[in-house]
């Protein structure tokens, strides 16, 4: 099985992936950190040097050579839902949510995210929320941990989503 998270930058999409993934005992791939390896630069280099664009056709290359790993648990960058339909994903897909205001105060010393040097919080969430909802397969809303994850392991034994 393959299990993608998708959500608004600092809504804990890693960190609840990697401990899935060890309860699962699952293989754990941060999104951002493969386009990082695959460029050889950071995500912030490369927006800077080659643009959105550019990063959001690496981002779906990367999307398209994760499908091919099986038995893994991937955090995806947070704007991977503007150029990747539901069809990109090839496995269970959880839109982790997090209210506004704890992100805001994640990201308020955070410079390494390209997107949030322009943008609030609150304006992505305006223009994303939509898209994670129609490519999400389940919604779990992030407040604590140990909860968060027992609440998808949960989900994922009572539901059919061996994709």
């Amino acid at each position: 099985m393959r299990i993608y998270f998708i959500g608004l930058p600092g809504s804990g999409k890693s960190t609840v992936a990697k401990l899935l993934s060890n309860k699962l005992n699952y293989k754990f791939i941060d999104m951002d950190k493969a386009i990082e390896a695959r460029c050889n630069k950071t995500i912030n280099d490369i927006f800077k040097d080659d643009g959105e664009v550019y990063f959001r056709n690496v981002e779906s290359k990367v999307l398209n050579d994760l499908n091919n790993i099986s038995n893994v648990v991937i955090a995806c960058g947070g704007g991977i839902v503007e150029k990747n339909p539901k069809s990109n994903f090839k496995g269970l897909v959880i839109f982790l949510t997090t209210p506004l205001e704890i992100i805001e105060e994640r990201l308020a010393n955070d410079s390494t995210r390209p997107l949030m040097k322009n943008n609030s919080i609150y304006e992505l969430a305006k223009k994303r929320n939509k898209l994670y909802e129609d490519i999400s397969d389940i919604t779990i809303k992030n407040l604590n941990l140990d909860e968060t994850v027992d609440l998808i392991l949960e989900k994922i034994k009572n539901e059919d989503f061996n994709h």
